[in-house]
Parts: C-alpha cells; structure tokens; sequence
C-alpha cells in the first residue's frame, strides 16, 4: 500500500481548513437570507392555503379556494393590468433616461463631477423624502410645475388627482428616481468597454452615430440586460410613492399589484387572500426574469 506523502496530507489539511474557513464565513449570510426569505416565503404558502376568521385565529386548511377566489376576483385582474401598463411606462423611460446620464458622464470634461453628482443623488434621496418633494412640486393649486404652466399661459393640470393622469405621472416620478441607480450601471458598463475598440472603429471611418449603434451599444449590452431585468422586477414592485402619492387612487386608477396585496391584508383583514395575491406576483416575476433571461439573453454579446 502507497502511504501519502507528509507534503499532500500537509496540502489536503490546509485546503480542508480553507474550505472550513470559507464555510464559517458563507453560513451567517445563508443563515439571514434563509431567516428572511425562506422563512416568510414558507410563511406565505402555508396561509394561503388555509382560510382564517377576522382576527386570524381560526385557521383551516383550504386548499387552492384563496388562489381560486382570486383569479376570479375582477379587481384582481384590473390591478394587475395596471401594474403592467405602469410597468410598461417606466422601464422604457428609465433605462432611456439612465443610458443619456451615463452617456453624458463618461467621458471626463470640465463639469463632469457637476453632473455625476447631480445624477447620482436620486440614489441617496429616500422615497419617502422624494415623494413628499414631488407632492409639493405636482400640487394641484400650489405646485410649482403648474405655477410654471400658468406662467406659460396654459392651463394648470391635475397631475395626481386624475384618473388618467395619475398614472403616468407616478411613472415619470418612478424613473426619475431609479435614474441614479441604473445610470450608475450603464457608466460602469461604458467604462470597461475597451478603447482600442473605439479607436479601431473611428480608424475604420465610423462616425460617432456608428460607433454608438455598432460598437458601444452591443459591449454595453451585458448590463444594459441586466439593468433591465433590475428595473422590470423593480417597476413591478413599486409601493413607496404610490402609497404617498395617491394611495392607489384616484377610482383605483393607480391601485397595482402590491397595492392590492397591501389593501386586502391591512385594511380588508383578509391575511390568507393577500397571501395568495403576493405568491402570484413573486411567480409572475420569477416568470418574466426566466423569459427575459430566455429571449433577450440570446441578444446580449459577451466579450
């Protein structure tokens, strides 16, 4: 029988000891994610299968019924085509806004550090502080935008008191919060796209239009991919401003998805049907990332 050098054992000994090392330092993060995500998600499935009396005390095993009540539920489905349209309405606008900032802060320049700064700080400013400014900034009679427009002779709009306004509005307020984060992103993409490339490309005769279309926008399309993902799932999911802004109103006109999850659960007292409204969101979400990962994945070109 062959007996092992002391040298490998030494080397097995040490490399089990990294491993250990490594798993002390991996446990505590799994520990808080599964305490915070695995815990309520089981949470979660275990009440919507069941129904509850009003003050949840008497639980009894329902099956499918909640899932069932909700699909069935008309001003289920009219939140849910709001969430889709208001999502519709930010990801295109935010991603279009957060790719100009980034363009525009790529390149060093006098002023540079102006305008970074100036991007940037949508990312430090709370939602609630962002909510309250744009409340006073879009107030029907007070608010400065409409002061603006009666100084330009025109009439004075309800941005957040309409039914058809109300919406797009909350979108505008969406991106423009979610420009820092995403214009963050796009410049770090930009950065690492390599010089040599742009240079060859100009060398070749290719205009900045080309160069944009041709070669930027194919190395920057890794992250632009993700940073879409990011602010899909993040749309679909927005609670803070409509909850400050409107409340879901006017006539449910900016009720979402998660809004509905919070009216029925904290105001109807129906914990089990809310349940079951937020698993169907965390599916539709799991659903879309896997699509997108699915059909805009094969777009995206690796270096």
């Amino acid at each position: 029988m062959v007996r092992a050098s002391p040298s490998s054992a030494r080397a097995r000994a040490h490399r089990r000891k990294e491993e250990a090392w490594a798993l002390g330092l991996v446990l505590p993060a799994f520990g808080l994610f599964f305490l915070f995500y695995v815990v309520p998600l089981g949470q979660a499935v275990w009440l919507s299968l069941h129904q509850e009396d009003l003050f949840g005390r008497d639980l009894r095993y329902s099956g499918l019924e909640n899932y069932r009540q909700v699909l069935a539920d008309p001003a289920f489905w009219k939140s849910v085509r709001t969430t889709l349209l208001f999502a519709l309405m930010v990801v295109p606008l935010e991603l279009l806004l957060g790719l100009l900032a980034a363009l525009l802060v790529w390149r060093p320049y006098p002023g540079v550090a102006f305008f970074r700064t100036l991007f940037f700080l949508t990312t430090a400013v709370p939602t609630a502080v962002a909510a309250v400014a744009w409340g006073w900034f879009l107030h029907p009679v007070g608010g400065y935008l409409n002061h603006a427009l009666k100084a330009l002779g025109l009439s004075p709009q309800p941005w957040l008191t309409s039914p058809e306004l109300a919406l797009p509005t909350l979108a505008v307020v969406t991106a423009w919060a979610g420009v820092g984060f995403t214009a963050i992103l796009l410049t770090a993409g930009l950065q690492n796209i390599p010089e040599e490339v742009l240079e060859a490309a100009s060398v070749d005769g290719a205009g900045p239009w080309t160069r944009f279309w041709r070669v930027v926008l194919p190395l920057l399309s890794p992250t632009l991919f993700l940073v879409g993902l990011l602010v899909l799932l993040k749309s679909l999911t927005a609670f803070g401003q409509i909850h400050l802004l409107t409340r879901g109103g006017p006539m449910e006109s900016t009720t979402v998805w998660i809004y509905r999850v919070y009216q029925d659960a904290f105001f109807n007292f129906r914990f089990a049907y809310a349940a079951s409204e937020g698993l169907l969101l965390f599916l539709l979400l799991v659903v879309l990332a896997a699509l997108q990962f699915r059909l805009l994945g094969r777009r995206v070109h690796y270096a």
